[in-house]
């Protein structure tokens, strides 16, 4: 008699049972390490030791982060293109627009402005100084008959020896006399000058107020102490331009210095051969823009050259008597166009 065994189905407890000591089962690792081995007690029992080693960094940005400061980046570099763009237009609309905008002043403002730089408002024809045709602007104006009428429509400016020229003093008179004590050639046209009533006015704004017939000035004395004198003859021509301008119609006489007296008088640079240096820079000026040169130094002087002794106290200043010789002088010493016409 032959006996089978059929295990059949395992009995659920057992199934349990298996499954519970898997569970529980200790799989040791006997994988070699570098680290070295150390006690679980002996780490329980230990203080814990600081951490000399440094702080991990953080993590590395995720790829749409790193993005970012690219894009920042690239507004920030089209801002400033933009920003040189636009001042590249409006650096551009400048140019443009300022020609235009002069064009368009110069268009619509009145041809003469009254100002005491320009000059008085002119009549429709501007009469011009008349050249004479035989004068000989080489020599000084030449000795004519006393006419003190010349001087009725006339202005003279100059230093603080011109005040002998003044109606109290000399035997004449101007029709104004502007004078100053440190005017020179450079600043004559806009220096607080002094008139016969003490009245303080600018030579151009004198200029500008009325029309005169003739324009005398008397000017180069306080001019002797400058270093370069090739600028007083530069200068000297400016202000004949500019007078020129404002009284176009009028004739321009240049005085030329009145000496000193040297056995009275001393100084380290006015002397009487500085004086002769400046005079014929003088008439140079005067054959330059067809001037009449009057030779004062002439008319004023002694057989030496020096000022005549009895036109000064102290070999400079020129008093009373001096002043009337001064005025008599040039009142025989005048040009009259029409007379070199013909």
């Amino acid at each position: 008699m032959i006996f089978t065994f059929d295990p059949g189905e395992p009995p659920a407890d057992l199934e349990r049972e298996e499954a519970l000591a898997a569970e529980n089962e200790v799989v040791f690792d006997w994988t070699p390490s570098d680290e070295p081995f150390t006690d679980p007690e002996q780490e329980l029992s230990e203080e814990p030791e600081e951490d000399d080693t440094p702080e991990e960094s953080p993590a590395a940005p995720s790829e749409p982060q790193r993005r970012k400061p690219v894009t920042s980046m690239k507004k920030s570099n089209k801002n400033k293109y933009l920003i040189r763009r636009i001042i590249a237009l409006a650096l551009l609309c400048l140019i443009i627009l300022i020609p235009v905008v002069k064009l368009i002043s110069k268009a619509i403002q009145s041809k003469y402005v009254t100002t005491e730089n320009v000059g008085p408002l002119p009549s429709d024809e501007v009469t011009v100084h008349r050249v004479p045709l035989y004068y000989d602007y080489t020599r000084p104006a030449p000795e004519t008959a006393e006419n003190e009428a010349f001087f009725e429509n006339a202005i003279i400016i100059g230093d603080t020896r011109v005040v002998q020229l003044l109606p109290t003093y000399s035997i004449g008179t101007f029709s104004k006399v502007l004078y100053g004590t440190a005017i020179n050639v450079s600043n004559a046209l806009t220096y607080d000058c002094v008139d016969a009533d003490g009245v303080e006015q600018t030579f151009a704004s004198a200029l500008t107020e009325r029309s005169y017939g003739k324009v005398y000035i008397c000017l180069g004395l306080n001019e002797l102490g400058w270093s370069y004198p090739e600028v007083f003859e530069e200068d000297y021509d400016a202000l004949i331009d500019e007078i020129k301008r404002l009284q176009p119609a009028a004739s321009v006489f240049l005085l030329n210095i009145v000496p000193v007296d040297e056995a009275k008088y001393s100084n380290n640079y006015i002397k009487n051969s500085r004086i002769k240096e400046y005079n014929d820079m003088i008439m140079s000026v005067a054959q330059k823009h067809s001037a009449y040169c009057v030779d004062c130094c002439s008319g004023m002087s002694d057989a030496s050259g020096s000022l005549n002794g009895s036109y000064s106290s102290n070999g400079f200043y020129i008093n009373e008597t001096g002043g009337q010789a001064w005025w008599k002088y040039l009142a025989t010493h005048t040009v009259d166009p029409e007379d070199y016409e013909n």
